[in-house]
């Protein structure tokens, strides 16, 4: 019964938030077409179009909100499955129908808010500052994302019931709920101090996160409970109804939904592929030079996406049939490929730092700069690794048969598509022709060009690129409200204060301390994304590392290193699975023998850059 209501709901919403979603990824569109259109005027006729910030954040709502729900749909919201999948069926249903309740609740009661909040605006008439705009309907917007979010939790919540229900566990089901609420009521019965608050809260954090909760909505959850005990009712429903619009209307946010569209389009035209084809041609003949071409193609494709995850996966594709016919050892084989997905973070633009550069304020061009010299470090490092194991054993990583001078430099016209964007958005961003956020635009509308000018750009590739943008954006986006909610919980906890000061007034070596706030890292890295792992932590941490006097430029480049190195780490390494998923028939503890070696070379990596920060600055 249950089940069957669920499918007679999914019947409808799945090609709804479908249709909606188009509609933003639309509005992405006109978002990308808009700010190019304005840095042209501005240098044309040195008069851009008013109001642009504005119309671009307004924008951005609308892009967000109207893909939430999709991405549920689409289960591309993300969550630690390192515990769950472990359990049994029957433990697994009885804890995703908790959590899924749980989830449930917390987007009811954030719909609730939310919709207040705009009817609060709407009746105020608040309007923006150049763009005289009502405010109001785009809070309704995001309040009508987050409503069809909710059905789709629904949705979740019925079909984990009826797992439930079919293995009559309905019994163990009640007990679990009345612990999770009994745990909720505890804080408010031992009533503890406001420190003790926050290491409950990172506790509740760390349960749920393990049980496979949604992180985005963990961390909602604990920032609502935590600021609710802390400030009091009307503060903490105040800020869960006002955060969701406030932090996605935010200009300085538009730069990850660009990037994010220009690494798909990349994607969906070939690029990633000619970059792989002009490597191979160079290092092929080279014993392990396959390998040490995928490094060099995942350093490339890591040059204009942004991801790791993507840049494994689309390196993997294009780079595991081939070293596969050449009679690669399938070790040596998936390591590269997994090491050199770590690259997509490490070398600029990547996300990670952009959204380190948001929590932490500092300078996303800077940051972007200082990643160029570590990321061409760790993939030389990855490459010597990968030549001396071919050299001591070539059984392991042949050599393709030479290719003529003449024939390389013919395919090196494969590149000239990487290099150009490269150059158009870290160029122009050093040299001061435009903002990140502007590079990010221009960078996604000459993927466009290239592909329209390569003939590969069709409506198809468009429509697949905006699509798992749209996805892509709203995951990304959705997680980093529950990070502001959190971080408002830890704020008002004075815990980072009080760690900082701890930290700092400590004696012994201010290395001994970053040596264990990496490993933190290291252990985040093992079992989530770079930018949930940063988005919890950096609000604690931070503050312990500028108060230790440590550049906060050069710590975000050993961080994002220290947290690449956490997934292609055993036993549990992210990255590892991804490759897993293209490489299906090689055994998962093959790959993770051939990751060693380069985990070691990052290791080596972060201890030159500890040794010599002047590489990243």
């Amino acid at each position: 019964m249950l089940d069957k209501a669920a499918n007679h709901i999914d019947i409808v919403l799945k090609p709804v938030t479908q249709a909606i979603n188009g509609v933003g990824t639309g509005i992405l569109l006109v978002m990308v077409v808009l700010m190019g259109v304005n840095v042209l005027l501005r240098y044309a006729i040195t008069k851009p179009i008013p109001g642009t910030v504005e119309l671009e954040e307004l924008m951005l709502v609308i892009l967000v909100f109207f893909g939430i729900a999709y991405t549920a749909v689409e289960k591309r919201h993300v969550r630690v499955e390192l515990v769950i999948s472990k359990l049994s069926q029957s433990v697994q249903s009885v804890v995703n129908s908790v959590t899924s309740l749980v989830s449930l609740s917390v987007c009811c009661l954030m719909l609730w808010q939310v919709a207040a909040f705009g009817l609060e605006k709407w009746q105020a008439g608040t309007v923006g500052i150049v763009v005289k705009v009502l405010v109001g309907p785009f809070i309704f917007v995001a309040a009508f994302g987050i409503a069809l979010l909710a059905i789709a939790l629904l949705v979740e919540l019925l079909r984990s019931l009826s797992a439930v229900n079919r293995r009559r566990q309905w019994h163990w089901f009640a007990v679990a709920c009345v612990l999770v609420l009994g745990l909720f009521m505890a804080i408010f019965w031992l009533q503890p101090s406001r420190e003790a608050t926050a290491i409950i809260g990172f506790g509740m954090l760390l349960l749920f996160l393990l049980l496979g909760m949604y992180i985005a909505f963990v961390m909602i959850m604990v920032g609502f409970l935590g600021s609710f005990y802390l400030l009091g009712a009307n503060a903490s429903l105040y800020y869960l109804g006002s955060a969701p619009f406030g932090t996605i209307s935010d200009y300085t946010l538009c730069v990850v939904a660009f990037f994010v569209l220009m690494g798909y389009i990349s994607s969906e035209v070939g690029i990633s592929h000619d970059i792989y084809y002009t490597a191979h041609k160079w290092l092929g003949q080279l014993p392990g030079g396959l390998a040490m071409a995928t490094v060099g193609g995942c350093a490339g494709f890591g040059a204009i996406c942004g991801d790791s995850f993507a840049t494994a996966a689309v390196m993997g594709s294009a780079s595991l049939p081939e070293m596969q016919r050449y009679n690669y050892s399938p070790r040596l084989a998936t390591g590269s490929v997994a090491a050199g997905g770590t690259l997509g973070t490490m070398i600029p633009p990547s996300i990670g730092m952009i959204f380190y550069c948001i929590v932490t304020d500092q300078s996303i061009g800077t940051l972007f700069i200082a990643g160029i010299l570590p990321g061409v470090m760790l993939a030389i490092l990855f490459m010597m690794v990968i030549y001396g194991e071919a050299r001591f054993n070539p059984a392991i990583g042949p050599a393709a048969p030479k290719v003529g001078f003449i024939e390389r430099l013919v395919a090196l016209k494969g590149s000239w598509s990487m290099l150009l964007l490269f150059i158009l958005v870290i160029g122009g961003i050093y040299i001061g022709i435009f903002t990140p956020t502007e590079a990010g635009a221009i960078g996604a509308c000459g993927a466009m060009l290239i592909g329209l000018a390569k003939r590969r750009l069709s409506r198809k590739t468009l429509f697949n690129a905006m699509l798992d943008s749209g996805r892509t954006i709203s995951m990304l986006l959705i997680i980093l409200i529950g990070a502001m909610m959190l971080s408002y919980f830890i704020t008002a906890s004075r815990a980072p204060f009080l760690i900082s000061n701890f930290v700092v007034g400590l004696d012994v070596s201010r290395y001994l301390v970053l040596a264990f706030i990496l490993l933190v890292y290291l252990v985040l890295g093992c079992i989530m994304n770079v930018i949930p792992a940063m988005l919890i932590t950096l609000p604690i941490f931070y503050p312990a590392i500028v108060g230790l006097g440590f550049d906060p430029i050069w710590f975000g480049v050993i961080m994002i290193v220290m947290i690449e190195m956490g997934m292609i780490t055993p036993p549990i390494g992210m990255n590892v699975f991804v490759i897993k998923g293209v490489a299906r028939d090689v055994p998962i503890e093959t790959i993770f023998k051939g990751i060693i070696p380069f985990v070691l070379m990052m290791v080596l990596g972060i201890i030159i850059l500890t040794f010599f920060p002047s590489i990243a600055l």
